[in-house]
C-alpha cells in the first residue's frame, strides 16, 4: 500500500515526531550567553507546503464509486416515491459501540435489524457510557482502534455490503478528536504568560518565572510549553488602573464559558463586537511604548536588560497545552490541535488510514461517510503557526499586541478591540483550513464523503457557516423535549444553521442528529417524537440521524446496556417492531424536502466576527410570519453572490429578494466593495450606513476608503433609502413592509379564529412542483385557511404518514397570484400542500354548514375535526350537519341536505392477552378500558410490552351502505396495531387514533383486534421493589425507584365506529 507521495512511512514520522527532551530542545536556542527567546518574528521556520496527497490505493468498491452526495438527482416519480421513499431519504442512526463491547453476533443482528425497520445507514460512534451516575459502566471489549476493535469495524462493513447499507465513522472516540498517538505538540494549545511590575531607569537582571498552568507530559514530571515573546510594557502612570475591555476573557478565547445570552436565541454573538466608548487617555500603554525583549532573555527565563526610565510590566509568553483529554474506553490521549493540519493528518492516519489498509483487496461499497461529533472541546487560541499566519492574514505583527490578551488596553479601546477581532479570525479561518478543510481533502482521497458537526452546536472560535460549507453534508443536532436537559428551544435547535450551509453552499443534504436527551430513559413514544421532529424539518432537516442506537449484548438482558443520553432506539425498546410505520414518515418527508431548491426571500448576513453561530429558526423583527430566510457568511458573499433581473443570486439557483446587513457601523472592506458591486447591478440590501472597518488591517487608511463607498450606495445624506445603480439601500424600514411594497406577498400565511394558532412551514421548489411542508405547532385542533403564493395551480395534500394523496376541490384563486385553501390539522398534524398541475374543472370556493361560513370566512370556534374531506374520486363525506351550502367557482350554489353521522361505541368487555415472560397475565378481561397502571392486578399495573385486546362488532346493511366508516380508537398509550376481520390495516402511532376502515369491515359480524404497546419504565418501577433473582428487567440505568409515578398504558378508549355520509357533487 502505498502512503502519501510526500510524507514518509507512519513509522518514520512517528519517529520524526517523537518529542525531543526538554534540554535537547533548550540547548538549540543558546548561543554566546544571551539566548533568543525564539523571537516568533524571526526564528520560528516556515512550516513546508502541504503535501500533495494522493489516494493510496484501496478498493472501496468500484473505482467510480458515488454515494448519494454525488449521485443525487430529484425523483422521476414523485407520487412512487412518496409511497414508497428511496434509499437516500431513509433515516441513518448514531450505532453507540459502548466501551467496545460489541461482538460480530451483535453487528449482524444489530444492521439486519435496521435495515428490516426502514434504516439505510449507520454512523459508528466508539464511546463510554459517559455518565456513571444515571447509566453505569458497561463491561468494556474492544479497545478503540486495537485490532480487535479493527477486525470489529471491518465485519461491520462486510455485513453492511449484504444488506446494502452504508457505514459512517465518527474519527475518534466519545467527543474529542484524539488520542495517545497526539503528542503535547500537536495537542489543543492556549497562550499563558507571567509577569512581573519593574522600575526602569536601570539594567534589570531577573529570572523571569514560569507560567502556570503548564501541561505535563503524558507519563512524565516534564512540563510541556514553548516561547513566544518577552515583552516590556511601559505602563502610563497616569491609566495604571483603567479598567479592561469588556468581556475580555471571551474576547481573547480564555475561556468559551461566559458567554452571554439572549432569551429565545442563545448566545449572545454580538457581545463580541459591542462598541466601547473609546478615549485617547482610556488605556494602559501605547504600541511605541511595547518593547520585544525576547533576545535579552535565555531558555531558563534569565532576562539582562538596560530598561529605560518608567514602570514596566515584564511578561513572559509560553504556549502549553490545553491538557484537554479524551476520555473513553481503550483509548485515551490528549485532544488534538483543531488548528494544525500536521494534528489532522496524524489523527487521520492512526484511524482512517488504518481501518482503510485493513480493508485493502477486500471490495466493499457500504463505507461511505467519515465524521468527528459536535465541537465539545474547551477553549484554545493558540498554535505553533499562529503568528505567521496572523501576519499573512492581517498584514502586522502579532507580537507587540498580545498585552491586549493579557487585558491591558495598547493605544485605546478600539484599537484593542480591533486586534482581537483579528485574533479570533484568524484562529476561526485555521480551524476552517487545517481541520474541517483538510479532514475533506484526506477523505476524498478515498472516496468518502464528510458530516461532521462542525458549526457547534457549542460556543467555539469558529464561524459556524464556513465550517459547514466544508461538509458533503452539513449536520446539526435537535434535542427532545424535556425539563431535565436543554429545556428552551435556543437549547434544542441547531437545524437552521445547517440548512443556510446547505443552501449557501450548494449542498442537497441537511443532516441532523436527534432527538436527542438527558434524562428520560425509555420515556418517549412516536408521538410526542413528533413535533419535535416536525420543527426540525421547518429549519431545513432533510436527512435524520437518529440518536441513538446503543448495541447491548444478549446477555446483558432488556432493556439492557444504554447510552446516558437519549432518546433510545434500538432493538430492545419496547416498541422496535412497529417503528418502520415512524421511520417510513420520517422518510417520507426527508424524500419531499430534498427535492428541488429552497425557496426564501431574505438572505441575512450575520457578519464577519468570531466566533459566530445562527440561531435557530426564529420570527425575524419586523419580517414576521409567512417570509423564509437563509443566513449567510463573508465567504458566500465575497465568492458566490451575484445579481439576475433584481435578485441576489448563487451560482446554483438559490436566490433572495433582499440582503440583510448586521445592525453595525463596522463592515470588512471587501464586503462593503461586493455590496456596492451587488447593489449597482440591482440588488436590494437593507442595514445601516457603514461607518468605519473591522481589523486593523490597512488601518486607518482603510476607513477612509469604507466611508467614500457607503457615501456612494448609501448617499452623503442617507435618509432611510437610496438609489445606487439599478439598486437601492433602505434603513429603517420593516423588513416585511420592504417585500410587500416590492410586490412580494407572503409565500404562506394562515388565518386562524382560534388564540394562540402557531403555523410553521417550509418551502421547496422543482421545475414541475411547488412542495410546502405545513405543521401545526401546538397542541390543538386546527380549522385555518393557508395561502400560498402560486400562480393558479391545483392544491393537494399528501398525507406522510399513511402515504395518502387527495387533490383539494375548495380553494379561492387570487388574483392568478395566490391560492387559499382549508385545512383541519389535528393537535401537532402536519401536512405536504403540493402544487403540480394547472387549476382545471370544477372547484367550490365557499363552503357553510346550517348557514355558519366555513370557508373562505372561518367560523368563530374552531373545529375539532374536518367538516368535510375530499376523497381521492372527489367525493366528499361530511360531518353532523343539517345543511351544507357549497359554491362553485362560476357561482352557482350547491345545497345538501340532513347529513347527520351515527356513531356506534364499542361497550362489551374485552378479551386482553398479556405475555407472562414480563408479568403479565396470559389471559384477562376488561369489563371496561382502564389504563394498566391502575389496575388491581400487578401482572398488569406494572407490566411493559405488548398486549393484544379482541372483540366483536355488528354493522347493519344501512351503516355500511353509501358510508365511510371510521374506526376511533381513543385515548392510547403508546403505540397500536388493528386488525379488522383478519385484515392488517397498520400501525396507529398518532393522534387522534383514528382511521378510514371502510375497506376493511362488512356487514354482520365483524373481529376487532388491538395491539398495544407501552413503554419500559412501569416494567423497570416494579421490578426495583423486587428481590434481584425475581426481577424481569435488567439495564445499567440507576433512574427508576419504587416511588416513581407509574405511566398510563394500554388502551384507554372509547373505541367506536362513525358512519359519514358520502356525497358526489
Amino acid at each position: 500500500m502505498k502512503s502519501r507521495n510526500s510524507m514518509k512511512s507512519m513509522a518514520c514520522r512517528e519517529k520524526l515526531r517523537a518529542p525531543a527532551p526538554f534540554f535537547s530542545r533548550m540547548i538549540g536556542l543558546a548561543f554566546g550567553g544571551i539566548v533568543c527567546f525564539c523571537c516568533i518574528t524571526c526564528k520560528q521556520k516556515e512550516p513546508p507546503p502541504a503535501a500533495q496527497t494522493e489516494g493510496v490505493q484501496i478498493r472501496l468498491g468500484s473505482e467510480k464509486r458515488t454515494n448519494d452526495v454525488t449521485r443525487f438527482i430529484d425523483s422521476d416519480d414523485l407520487e412512487s416515491d412518496f409511497l414508497n421513499p428511496p434509499a437516500y431519504a431513509q433515516p441513518r442512526i448514531c450505532w453507540r459501540w459502548l466501551e467496545g463491547n460489541i461482538s460480530k453476533e451483535g453487528i449482524r443482528h444489530d444492521l439486519t435489524e435496521m435495515k428490516r425497520a426502514g434504516i439505510r445507514g449507520a454512523v459508528i460512534y466508539d464511546t463510554d457510557s459517559s455518565s456513571y451516575v444515571h447509566a453505569g459502566r458497561t463491561e468494556p471489549g474492544a479497545g478503540f482502534m486495537s485490532q480487535a476493535w479493527r477486525d470489529l469495524f471491518r465485519y461491520a462493513c462486510e455485513v453492511a455490503d449484504s444488506l446494502d447499507m452504508e457505514i459512517s465513522l465518527n474519527l475518534g472516540s466519545r467527543w474529542h478528536n484524539g488520542g495517545p498517538w497526539i503528542t503535547p505538540e500537536l495537542s489543543s494549545k492556549k497562550i499563558v504568560w507571567s509577569q512581573v511590575d519593574v522600575d526602569g531607569g536601570r539594567r534589570i537582571q531577573t529570572k523571569l518565572s514560569l507560567p502556570e498552568g503548564l501541561l505535563t507530559r503524558p507519563g512524565s514530571d516534564e512540563l510541556y510549553y514553548m516561547p513566544v515573546a518577552v515583552l516590556a510594557v511601559r505602563l502610563d502612570e497616569e491609566n495604571m488602573y483603567t479598567a479592561p475591555l469588556e468581556r475580555f476573557k471571551i474576547k481573547a478565547l480564555h475561556t468559551v464559558h461566559d458567554i452571554p445570552k439572549i432569551s429565545g436565541l442563545g448566545y449572545h454573538w454580538e457581545a463580541f463586537v459591542k462598541e466601547e466608548e473609546s478615549y485617547d487617555d482610556d488605556f494602559n500603554t501605547r504600541l511605541s511604548d511595547i518593547y520585544d525583549i525576547s533576545h535579552k532573555t535565555d531558555a531558563e527565563g534569565n532576562l539582562s536588560w538596560e530598561a529605560p526610565e518608567g514602570r514596566f510590566r515584564i511578561f513572559r509568553f509560553v504556549y502549553t497545552g490545553t491538557g484537554l483529554q479524551v476520555s473513553s474506553s481503550g483509548s485515551g490521549g490528549l485532544a488534538m490541535d483543531f488548528m494544525s493540519a500536521e494534528a489532522m493528518d496524524v489523527h487521520f492516519d492512526h484511524t482512517a488510514t488504518i481501518l482503510l489498509q485493513d480493508m485493502q483487496g477486500r471490495h466493499s461499497d457500504s463505507w461511505k461517510y467519515l465524521q468527528d461529533d459536535c465541537w465539545e472541546p474547551e477553549a484554545a487560541n493558540w498554535t505553533e503557526s499562529l503568528p505567521r499566519e496572523f501576519k499573512k492574514a492581517n498584514g502586522y505583527d502579532i507580537t507587540k499586541y498580545l498585552p491586549v490578551i493579557t487585558g491591558l488596553i495598547v493605544e485605546n479601546r478600539d484599537v484593542s478591540n480591533r486586534f482581537l477581532y483579528d485574533f479570533r479570525r484568524t484562529v476561526s479561518d485555521l480551524i476552517r483550513k487545517n481541520h474541517y478543510g483538510r479532514f475533506k481533502a484526506l477523505a476524498r482521497q478515498y472516496h468518502l464523503s464528510i458530516h461532521p458537526e462542525s458549526g457547534g452546536p457549542h460556543p467555539a472560535p469558529i464561524d459556524g457557516l464556513q465550517n459547514l460549507g466544508q461538509n458533503d453534508i452539513p449536520m446539526g443536532e435537535f434535542w427532545l423535549r424535556a425539563t431535565t436537559h436543554r429545556i428552551r428551544p435556543e437549547e434544542r435547535f441547531f437545524v437552521k444553521q445547517a440548512a443556510s450551509a446547505a443552501h449557501i453552499y450548494n449542498r442537497r443534504f441537511v443532516a441532523a442528529q436527534g432527538p436527542m436527551s438527558i434524562g428520560p430513559m425509555w420515556e418517549e413514544d412516536f408521538r410526542y417524537m413528533k413535533p419535535t421532529f416536525d420543527r426540525a424539518y421547518c429549519e431545513g432537516m432533510n436527512r435524520v440521524v437518529f440518536h441513538g442506537f446503543t448495541h447491548s449484548p444478549v446477555s446483558a438482558g432488556k432493556p439492557g446496556n444504554a447510552y446516558f443520553a437519549g432518546t433510545h432506539f434500538n432493538t430492545n425498546v419496547t416498541w422496535w417492531k412497529q417503528s418502520k410505520a415512524f421511520l417510513t414518515w420520517t422518510a417520507r418527508n426527508s424524500m419531499m424536502l430534498a427535492q428541488g431548491k429552497p425557496v426564501s426571500d431574505v438572505c441575512i448576513y450575520y457578519g464577519d466576527n468570531t466566533p459566530n453561530q445562527a440561531y435557530l429558526k426564529h420570527l425575524i423583527p419586523g419580517l414576521g410570519k409567512g417570509y423564509d430566510y437563509d443566513v449567510t457568511n463573508t465567504e458566500v458573499i465575497l465568492k458566490r453572490m451575484s445579481v439576475r433581473n433584481g435578485r441576489i443570486v448563487l451560482p446554483d439557483g438559490v436566490s433572495y429578494r433582499i440582503l440583510v446587513l448586521p445592525d453595525r457601523r463596522s463592515i470588512n472592506a471587501e464586503v462593503l466593495a461586493k455590496i456596492k458591486e451587488l447593489v449597482k447591478a440591482g440588488a436590494t440590501v437593507v442595514g445601516p450606513k457603514p461607518r468605519t472597518s473591522v481589523g486593523l488591517r490597512n488601518y486607518p487608511d482603510v476607513v477612509k476608503q469604507i466611508q467614500a463607498d457607503a457615501d456612494s450606495v448609501w448617499g452623503k445624506a442617507f435618509t432611510g433609502q437610496h438609489r445606487f445603480g439599478k439598486g437601492r439601500v433602505i434603513w429603517g424600514k420593516p423588513l416585511r413592509a420592504v417585500l410587500q411594497e416590492a410586490g412580494v406577498a407572503p409565500d404562506m400565511e394562515y388565518k386562524s379564529r382560534r388564540y394562540g394558532t402557531h403555523i410553521d412551514y417550509i418551502h421547496r421548489t422543482r421545475q414541475d412542483a411547488e412542495i410546502y411542508y405545513v405543521v401545526n405547532r401546538k397542541e390543538q385542533a386546527e380549522w385555518v385557511s393557508l395561502t400560498f403564493r402560486v400562480k393558479r395551480m391545483q392544491p393537494e395534500i399528501w398525507d406522510p404518514v399513511d402515504g395518502s394523496l387527495t387533490t383539494q376541490r375548495i380553494f379561492t384563486v387570487e388574483k392568478d397570484k395566490r391560492i387559499t385553501l382549508p385545512v383541519l390539522l389535528e393537535p401537532h398534524g402536519s401536512r405536504f400542500v403540493v402544487f403540480r398541475k394547472p387549476v382545471t374543472g370544477t372547484y367550490f370556493t365557499e363552503l357553510s354548514r346550517n348557514g355558519v361560513s366555513l370557508f373562505p370566512r372561518l367560523p368563530a370556534h374552531t373545529l375539532s375535526g374536518p367538516p368535510v374531506v375530499t376523497l381521492p374520486d372527489g367525493s366528499f363525506y361530511f360531518l353532523s350537519g343539517k345543511k351544507y351550502e357549497l359554491k362553485k367557482h362560476t357561482g352557482r350554489r350547491i345545497t345538501l341536505y340532513n347529513y347527520e353521522t351515527e356513531t356506534m361505541v364499542i361497550r362489551t368487555p374485552w378479551n386482553v392477552s398479556f405475555d407472562p415472560a414480563w408479568g403479565g397475565p396470559e389471559k384477562t378481561t376488561f369489563e371496561r378500558l382502564i389504563s394498566w397502571s391502575h389496575h388491581p392486578d400487578k401482572g398488569i399495573r406494572y407490566y411493559s410490552g405488548t398486549a393484544v385486546y379482541e372483540n366483536r362488532f355488528t354493522l347493519t346493511p344501512q351503516q355500511r351502505r353509501r358510508n365511510r366508516v371510521i374506526l376511533t380508537l381513543g385515548e392510547v398509550y403508546h403505540v397500536a396495531e388493528v386488525t379488522i376481520n383478519g385484515h392488517a390495516t397498520g400501525i396507529w402511532w398518532n393522534a387522534p387514533f383514528e382511521k378510514d376502515v371502510t375497506e376493511y369491515v362488512k356487514s354482520g359480524a365483524n373481529t376487532l383486534e388491538v395491539k398495544v404497546v407501552n413503554l419500559w419504565p412501569n416494567r423497570l418501577i416494579g421490578d426495583v421493589q423486587l428481590p434481584e433473582e425475581e426481577r424481569f428487567t435488567r439495564t445499567n440505568v440507576r433512574k427508576f425507584t419504587k416511588d416513581a409515578p407509574l405511566l398510563p398504558s394500554g388502551l384507554l378508549g372509547p373505541v367506536g365506529l362513525t358512519f359519514r355520509p358520502i356525497k358526489k357533487t
